[in-house]
C-alpha cells in the first residue's frame, strides 16, 4: 500500500512538474485536485494520520544567504544540541513506525553532517520515500553516486540567479553558483530527478525567464516562491528582498493564471486555506517537534517523548487543523478573502497574531486582484471572483492560455 502511495505521488509530481509553480490559492492545484492521491491524502487529513516529515539535520551551513530565515552557524561549529547518529536512526524508526510515507531532509546544509548518508540510508532502508533539500554545492562525482544510490524521489537545490553576478549577491560565497551547476548536471546524468527552487526577489524576479530556462537546460524542475519571509525570530532583515508592489504587478501580469481563482472553490464555515496540523510535521536539529516551517511553536522533543506521543496526544494540532474562516474574523470579513494565499504562520511570526490577518497575504491579494481586473477576469461589482465568470468566454480562452 505504501509504495502504491509512493507511485501516486509520483504522478503528481509528473502533472505538477509540466508548468512552473503557478501562483494558485494554497494547496490548490487545478490539475490534480480531484486525483486518486489527492483524495487519499484528505481522508488521512481526516483521520490525522501522519504523512510527511520535514526534518532539519542541522542549522550549521556552508553558505550566508541574505535572506535566509534562519540564523545559520558555521560548517565547522559545535553544536552539542544537534541531534547524535544513534538518536536520529532511532528518530527514523518511530517515523516508519508511524507510517509516514515522505521525509525531507534539509538544514541549513544537510550534507555538512558527517552522517547524512548513514541517516538516508537507514531512511531508505525502513521503506521511506526520501526528499532532499540542499545548495549543492559539497555533490562531486562521488556524492552524487551515493546520493543517485538512495533513489531519492528529488533533490531540490537553491537557484537564486541566472548568472553568478546574482546568485552569489545572496548567497555571499564566491564560487557558489558553479558549484551548484555541477550538482545539477552531475545528478542529472545519474538519473535523479532536481528541481531548481527560486524564492523571487527584487534582485532576480527579472531574471524570472532565464531562470525557467535555465531549469530547463539543467533538465531540472523549477519552483518558484513569491514570499520572502522574517527571520524564525521575527527579525525583519530577510524583508529587505521582498519584491515591491510594482514588481509583484510585474510578475502578475506575466504569470497570473486566471483558472484557479475563478474556479468555485470551497466556502463558508468550514473553509481553511491549508492542511496545517493535519498531515504533516518539523523536526528540528534538536529534536523539537513544530507543525510547520513558519509555526515555530514547541510541540514537544523527542528526546523527552515519543513522535507517537506528540503526534497524538497533544492537543495543539486539532486547534491548529481547526483554523477555519469561522475562527479567522478579519478573513471572513475582508473583500480580498477569494485572492489569498494567507500562512497561518506568517501572520504569527510578522503581525504577532495567528488569527490576525497577514499584512503581506492582504498586500499580495490585493494586486493580484488588481491584476485579474486588468485582464478583465473580474469586475468591481462580482461578488467572488466566478460570480460573472463564463468559462466560455473569449476573454477567458485568451487570459489563460
Amino acid at each position: 500500500m505504501k509504495n502504491d502511495l509512493v507511485a501516486l505521488e509520483d504522478q503528481n509530481i509528473g502533472i505538477a512538474s509540466a508548468q512552473s509553480s503557478p501562483d494558485e490559492p494554497c494547496g490548490f492545484d487545478s490539475q490534480v485536485a480531484n486525483s486518486p492521491y489527492q483524495r487519499i491524502l484528505a481522508k488521512a487529513e481526516s483521520q490525522h494520520r501522519l504523512i510527511s516529515v520535514h526534518w532539519e539535520l542541522t542549522y550549521r551551513c556552508n553558505q550566508r544567504c541574505s535572506h535566509c530565515y534562519l540564523d545559520v552557524l558555521p560548517p565547522d561549529a559545535c553544536v552539542p544540541e544537534e541531534l547524535t547518529t544513534e538518536e536520529c536512526l532511532n528518530i527514523i524508526d518511530q517515523i516508519a513506525d508511524e507510517g509516514a510515507l515522505y521525509l525531507s531532509l534539509s538544514g541549513g546544509e544537510a550534507l555538512i553532517r558527517r552522517d547524512f548518508f548513514q541517516i538516508a540510508e537507514y531512511a531508505r532502508f525502513r521503506g521511506l520515500s526520501l526528499s532532499i533539500l540542499t545548495n549543492g554545492t559539497l555533490i562531486r562525482p562521488d556524492t552524487a553516486d551515493r546520493i543517485a544510490a538512495l533513489h531519492p524521489l528529488r533533490v531540490s537545490m537553491s537557484l537564486y540567479g541566472a548568472s553568478a553576478a546574482i546568485h552569489e549577491h545572496i548567497t555571499r560565497i564566491p564560487g557558489s553558483y558553479a558549484k551548484t551547476i555541477r550538482a545539477f548536471h552531475l545528478l542529472h546524468e545519474r538519473g535523479v530527478r532536481t528541481v531548481a527552487k527560486t524564492p523571487l526577489m527584487q534582485e532576480n524576479v527579472y531574471e524570472f525567464y532565464a531562470l525557467r530556462e535555465q531549469a530547463e537546460r539543467l533538465g531540472a524542475q523549477f519552483q518558484y516562491d513569491i514570499t520572502i519571509t522574517t527571520k524564525n525570530d521575527g527579525g525583519r532583515g530577510p524583508l529587505q528582498h521582498r519584491m515591491t508592489d510594482e514588481q509583484l504587478l510585474w510578475f502578475f501580469r506575466r504569470e497570473l493564471d486566471p483558472r484557479p481563482w475563478i474556479s468555485p472553490r470551497p466556502n463558508g464555515r468550514d473553509r481553511r486555506f491549508c492542511s496545517l496540523g493535519g498531515l504533516a510535521c518539523v523536526i528540528r536539529p534538536n529534536g523539537d517537534v513544530s507543525p510547520c516551517i513558519n509555526i515555530r511553536v514547541r510541540v514537544g522533543n523527542l528526546r523527552q517523548a515519543s513522535l507517537r506521543e506528540i503526534w497524538h496526544e497533544q492537543p495543539i494540532w486539532r486547534e491548529l487543523h481547526g483554523l477555519t474562516l469561522t475562527r479567522l474574523p478579519k478573513c471572513a470579513s475582508c473583500d480580498l478573502q477569494w485572492y489569498c494565499t494567507r500562512c497561518h504562520g506568517l501572520a504569527l511570526v510578522e503581525d504577532g497574531d495567528l488569527f490576525a490577518c497577514s499584512t503581506e497575504a492582504r498586500r499580495q491579494a490585493a494586486l493580484r486582484r488588481q491584476v485579474l481586473r486588468e485582464k478583465g477576469v473580474i469586475d468591481n461589482e462580482a461578488a467572488t471572483p466566478w460570480s460573472n465568470w463564463s468559462g466560455a468566454s473569449s476573454t477567458a480562452k485568451s487570459t489563460c492560455l
